[in-house]
């Protein structure tokens, strides 16, 4: 059994280096949109038992329960480590998860196909990693099990998290996917994603909606 985990902050507080084209209200909205795209595609995916939404934020905590995820309710934010940390109990102890796979809600590109492909190559005791294009995240982490690794985000995860299963002994597979590693965290990677053939494009509520804003703030 697999569960995917998804962290997600106060949409409040999410993607704040995107000031400089979207408001408070904005960056809010957006945050509601990458995480209903997102659970949409995950809810296609053949290989996740289930689907766990860790966060403190009760509209997504709504949208979560609309899309038939599990809700993980934390009483604050509390960093990604935390939420995962939390999440990780949830699996082992109360459904006796295999693995666990952390995805982020801010992977435009992401379709069901790269999760059930990610999924295929875990085989015994592992870790599956996609790292950010910027290599200096993790965009995709999957541990098998849960706990043979502590997640070490926002801390150059990506390294962090080859060095930590190395260390353990733990064997590391890398999956390098172009558009696993695109993410929309700067206002050069919102342009590009725009620039970018529809087809190409999972999150296509995310993708209009930047458009609109770049369109308008240009």
């Amino acid at each position: 059994m697999i569960i995917a985990i998804i962290p997600v902050k106060k949409f409040e507080n999410s993607k704040s280096r995107l000031s400089a084209i979207l408001g408070p209200q904005e960056r809010i909205h957006l945050a509601r949109l990458m995480l209903e795209d997102t659970l949409t595609a995950l809810a296609r995916c053949r290989s996740l038992a289930e689907i766990a939404v860790v966060t403190a934020d009760g509209e997504a905590r709504e949208i979560a329960k609309r899309c038939g995820a599990t809700i993980l309710s934390q009483p604050q934010d509390a960093g990604v480590n935390m939420a995962v940390a939390f999440a990780d109990r949830y699996a082992v102890e109360k459904k006796h998860a295999s693995a666990s796979i952390v995805i982020p809600q801010d992977l435009p590109l992401l379709c069901s196909g790269d999760i059930d492909t990610i999924c295929s190559a875990a085989l015994g005791t592992c870790v599956v990693i996609c790292p950010s294009i910027r290599y200096d995240g993790t965009n995709i982490l999957l541990r098998m099990p849960p706990h043979v690794i502590s997640t070490s985000y926002d801390n150059n995860s990506y390294d962090s998290h080859i060095s930590s299963a190395r260390a353990h002994g733990v064997q590391v597979h890398v999956i390098k996917h172009d558009h696993l590693m695109f993410d929309v965290d700067t206002v050069d990677d919102a342009r590009r994603l725009v620039r970018m053939d529809p087809k190409d494009i999972s999150s296509k509520n995310v993708a209009a909606f930047l458009k609109k804003k770049l369109r308008l703030s240009s």
